[in-house]
């Protein structure tokens, strides 16, 4: 059984912001820098590094949390998130123009920030998560 871990949540939130930032900043990074030194920015390598690593954040913070507050919400909005920046990622400029992968980033960006929160505090407003009780009761649960 996977234990809820915090951490997990604010790894998501962190990495997620991290994306927010480098989606909101570039263009004034593009025009403060020589367009040879920001090329590494633009490079579609990082939104699709940045979703890969988001996807195992996001399913480890949220199954355990799905499991013992049952917000079926919490993981449709992590689901929404992680589909949003993947089409955003792996589509790219190849599918779309350069504003709809900037705001398909922005949205799930965004909507992974608020899952992951929500998701953190229902566990600490959870007796059970800070004893990690919720583990015997599962494990009660079982035949």
């Amino acid at each position: 059984m996977i234990r809820y871990k915090r951490w997990w949540d604010k790894l998501g939130i962190t990495l997620s912001l991290v994306c927010l930032v480098h989606c909101l900043a570039l263009p004034l990074v593009i025009a403060l820098l020589p367009l040879f030194a920001a090329q590494w920015l633009q490079a579609n390598g990082f939104h699709m590094a940045m979703a890969i690593a988001l996807l195992p954040v996001a399913l480890l913070a949220v199954l355990p949390g799905l499991r013992m507050h049952g917000r079926r919400s919490v993981a449709a909005a992590m689901a929404a998130g992680l589909s949003l920046l993947s089409t955003a990622a792996f589509a790219g400029e190849m599918l779309l123009t350069q504003e709809w992968v900037v705001a398909l980033t922005v949205a799930g960006g965004t909507i992974l920030v608020a899952a992951h929160a929500v998701n953190l505090a229902l566990c600490r407003a959870c007796p059970a998560c800070a004893t990690h009780a919720h583990v015997a009761v599962h494990e009660a649960e079982r035949p």
